[in-house]
């Protein structure tokens, strides 16, 4: 597959296409108010992050490609259309009542990517790759971000896990860091005030009811990874 080159700052970037690639970060990015068509309500948002398995880049790092998604298995949602078409098969209501988003780490699928109106690679569907779905290794390290871990930091419940999710966020874009920490999620854990963080915690919670985040996951009757 070809490459674009962009002419300014000789940036690499892939071009529209299908792509092998495998999934090696998930970062949920909390729940903030979103506007569609008009009207604002509040979403949940998981960002899935792939890396190209044979297209590189010029210092043989492995492309990367991301999209983020509305954290819900609602039958009209994008996540749930791309998932279903990645396993080749649909949820069924044990798996819509529960399903652990963190199994799609290391997983391999066909990305097909577009473009954003300024160029950049983004996804546009996943598909169920040659030979099935495997679990393989990947060049990036494999990371989840689990917000409600990181949120502890705050809340005074300091660990060896919430300093290590600390250290992941703070590998993130500094615009992505500003998203998470823009969440009712986040903004209710640092507030000093208990009922105003209670009073957003339960908004969050009656909200998202379709959410990904800390569903319980159920073995797969395929053998399927996720």
């Amino acid at each position: 597959m070809s490459l674009t080159i962009k002419s300014s700052g000789d940036f690499e970037t892939l071009d529209k296409g299908r792509y092998a690639a495998i999934c090696y970060q998930i970062v949920d990015m909390g729940t903030t108010n979103q506007e569609y068509e008009g009207k604002i309500s509040k979403k949940k948002q998981v960002r899935i992050t792939f890396e190209t398995t044979s297209e590189m880049m010029a210092d043989g790092r492995p492309f990367s490609v991301s999209q983020t998604y509305t954290a819900s298995l609602s039958t009209m949602a994008s996540l749930r259309k791309h998932l279903e078409s990645w396993r080749n098969k649909n949820f069924t209501e044990q798996e819509e009542a529960g399903f652990d988003i963190s199994n799609l780490l290391g997983c391999s699928a066909d990305v097909e990517v577009g473009h954003t109106s300024g160029g950049n690679p983004k996804i546009i569907g996943l598909r169920f790759p040659e030979g099935g779905v495997q679990k393989v290794a990947t060049k990036n390290e494999q990371v989840l971000f689990d917000l409600d871990v990181y949120n502890d930091e705050f809340r005074g419940k300091s660990s060896d896990e919430t300093k290590a999710m600390c250290d992941v966020f703070h590998g993130f874009p500094e615009w992505l860091q500003k998203d998470i920490e823009d969440s009712f999620e986040h903004k209710a854990a640092t507030d000093q005030g208990a009922s105003t963080g209670v009073t957003q915690a339960e908004e969050v919670q009656e909200d998202s009811s379709e959410s990904l985040a800390d569903l319980a996951n159920d073995d797969d009757e395929n053998d399927l990874p996720f």
